[in-house]
């Protein structure tokens, strides 16, 4: 295999977008990248010229209405020979989301070879890649660059090699996404780089190696289309980014749960009599436990729900724009074949690993509901066994107090007939019969003892009576 030292023209474009969400206008992380990508090739800045329309009128909104881009011209040194490098930046508006289109590279003038370690110097301060961020929908590199006519006929691998060649020169090793296929674009060679698998740091960069102007110019003519198909392409990347988040959490809930449910079961057979107080609070305690993880995990499932959506609406614009540039172009799919196989296989891939995901866990909602129906039924069980335990006491304190109440009642009503009796007996003269019992030589006490004491004697007698008469009437 002969190794390809050097290429024609290289140039490195940047399609980079950002949600707007609550960051508007000029705040917008994007635009602060931009300029500081920029102040390596142009001292002008690119935010202070930005308008934003409020609200945006169409779908697509330029964001540079009077020069649509910002052009620029600059020279670079390599191996002591001065070469002249343009590029422009053309900012937009694409529905909720700013978008950034950059350029820069060597212009057609310049026919000189050059190795494929220039690239570093386009990315001098290491910026591409660096950008992160939940609001950050990603961003694709393309780099492209002709080949010397003598090696127009290199093999595929020689030209992987070169491919790999300008990655590494463009991007520093922490940023650098794994190879992945090459096929074609326009009939042209691409080499693609960036795995699914490795979702959570996913690059997206890919090497073209147009074979001839006519391959090259429909990159330029088609450039908003292709735009376009990037822009959806990066929003599904950052759905399907986002469902793997969700997926874990729900991976680590879903593991909570089983532990759980195991630990409670086994209580739950434990339990050969009546919950004690402290069991009962407990099995509450759990309940409310259940139901918040319930809440959490519903939640999570809509998520994955509203991701897999997204994909799909993304991947339907994706298809649309795709076959826009079939037709316009007049040619058949295999010629755009590198940008047909995210929509046959990677999306559809993601979709099926959602769908898969959302089959699993909703396994989990069947066992948290199981769980929270065992749960409550025990514990309204044993509430409505307390309730009556508790509802019995009541009955027994209440008549205990009733009858308490009737023998206070009777007894005051005793009390007061024994003492009207002994006033009436102390008031009906016992004189006579003390003079009665003196004829008859008894002996008596002091008369007033003896009235005392004879109204106390009927007192309790007629108190006795009372309490005899009262108490016979109760069943």
């Amino acid at each position: 295999m002969t190794e390809i030292e050097t290429i024609l023209k290289p140039n490195v474009y940047i399609f980079a977008f950002h949600l707007i969400s609550g960051t508007r206008g000029k705040d917008n992380p994007l635009w602060n990248w931009a300029d500081e990508f920029l102040e390596s090739f142009t001292s002008q800045k690119l935010k202070f010229q930005l308008q934003f329309p409020e609200p945006p009128s169409k779908f697509r909104v330029d964001l540079l209405p009077a020069d649509i881009s910002l052009n620029f011209e600059t020279e670079i040194n390599d191996q002591n020979r001065e070469l002249e490098v343009s590029g422009f930046a053309f900012p937009l508006q694409i529905g909720d989301s700013y978008a950034l289109f950059l350029n820069v590279g060597l212009p057609d003038s310049c026919m000189e070879e050059v190795s494929p370690q220039l690239l570093s110097k386009f990315n001098p301060q290491n910026l591409l890649g660096i950008v992160t961020g939940e609001e950050f929908l990603g961003e694709t590199i393309l780099i492209t660059a002709k080949l010397p006519s003598q090696l127009q006929s290199a093999s595929p691998e020689e030209l992987q090699s070169l491919a790999d060649k300008c990655c590494n020169a463009l991007l520093p090793a922490q940023y650098r996404p794994t190879f992945h296929r090459h096929d074609k674009l326009f009939g042209s060679p691409i080499f693609e780089y960036g795995l699914t698998k490795q979702i959570a740091n996913y690059r997206h960069l890919l090497v073209w190696f147009p074979h001839n102007e006519a391959s090259e110019d429909k990159l330029g003519i088609y450039q908003q289309e292709i735009l376009d198909l990037f822009y959806y392409r990066n929003k599904i990347i950052k759905s399907f980014q986002n469902s793997r988040q969700i997926h874990g959490k729900l991976l680590d809930v879903y593991r909570e749960v089983e532990n759980n449910v195991g630990e409670l079961q086994q209580q739950i057979d434990r339990l050969n009599t009546d919950l004690t107080p402290e069991n009962l609070q407990k099995f509450k305690t759990e309940l409310k436990k259940l139901l918040r993880i319930a809440l959490a995990y519903t939640q999570g499932l809509t998520k994955l729900e509203d991701y897999d959506n997204t994909i799909a609406i993304n991947l339907n614009n994706y298809n649309e724009k795709l076959e826009q540039i079939r037709v316009k172009v007049g040619v058949d799919k295999e010629e755009l074949s590198i940008l047909n196989h995210f929509r046959r296989k990677t999306a559809p891939y993601m979709r099926s690993q959602i769908a898969g995901d959302l089959g699993y866990f909703k396994h989990g909602t069947d066992l948290i509901e199981s769980a929270i129906a065992s749960i409550r039924g025990i514990v309204e069980i044993e509430q409505a066994r307390s309730d009556r335990e508790t509802q019995q006491l009541l009955r027994d304190n209440e008549k205990a107090d009733n009858e308490r109440g009737e023998k206070l009642e009777k007894s005051i009503q005793a009390i007061g007939v024994g003492l009207a009796a002994g006033g009436i007996a102390a008031s009906s003269g016992p004189e006579k019969l003390l003079t009665t019992l003196q004829n008859y030589h008894i002996p008596v006490p002091h008369p007033f003892i003896f009235s005392f004491s004879l109204s106390i004697a009927i007192a309790a007698l007629a108190w006795c009576i009372t309490r005899w008469l009262l108490g016979k009437g109760q069943p």
